[in-house]
């Protein structure tokens, strides 16, 4: 099958079987510094990617909903001002995740705060796909309030 698709701003035609996973997709074609994990369907959170703007853990999702789709890895992320600003979340509040869930972790966090997610229960709702537990609750909270904070201010600026 003929997926068209949209990777990190690289538009692919790829050949594939229709129910390979995102997740292996990712790694067969953009290699394994794209920051996504192929977890083989383990559940464990840490292959999330944005897919149209949205967070989603790339091993559920097989190549027959790629068609048209956008699709940016944490390598895609990374390059954005979006990254820089969740950076400064992470230095302000003083926390970080470990080196096993930041890609994934840093997908959810710049979600929850372009978004605009204020709610303690949804912020954790949303995180709690991620199974590492190195992170606190109340960390994970204000890395999201911060983040907003930050992005508001930058928007108050060019306003001025």
């Amino acid at each position: 099958m003929k997926v068209d698709c949209t990777i990190d701003g690289k538009t692919l035609s790829l050949s594939l079987n229709s129910d390979k996973p995102l997740s292996l997709i990712i790694n067969e074609n953009l290699g394994a510094g794209s920051g996504t994990n192929h977890c083989n369907g383990s559940l464990c959170g840490l292959c999330a990617v944005l897919v149209d703007g949205k967070p989603t853990l790339s091993c559920l999702v097989p190549a027959f909903e790629l068609r048209g789709k956008e699709v940016q890895t944490f390598d895609g992320f990374r390059r954005t001002k979006a990254f820089k600003d969740l950076e400064k979340a992470y230095d302000a509040v003083g926390a970080y995740p470990c080196s096993d869930c930041y890609e994934a972790r840093s997908i959810i966090f710049h979600s929850l705060i372009a978004d605009d997610v204020t709610d303690r229960s949804e912020i954790l709702k949303e995180l709690s796909v991620i199974k590492c537990s190195c992170m606190d609750p109340d960390d994970q909270v204000a890395i999201v309030k911060q983040g907003m904070a930050i992005r508001s201010g930058k928007r108050v600026r060019r306003i001025q």
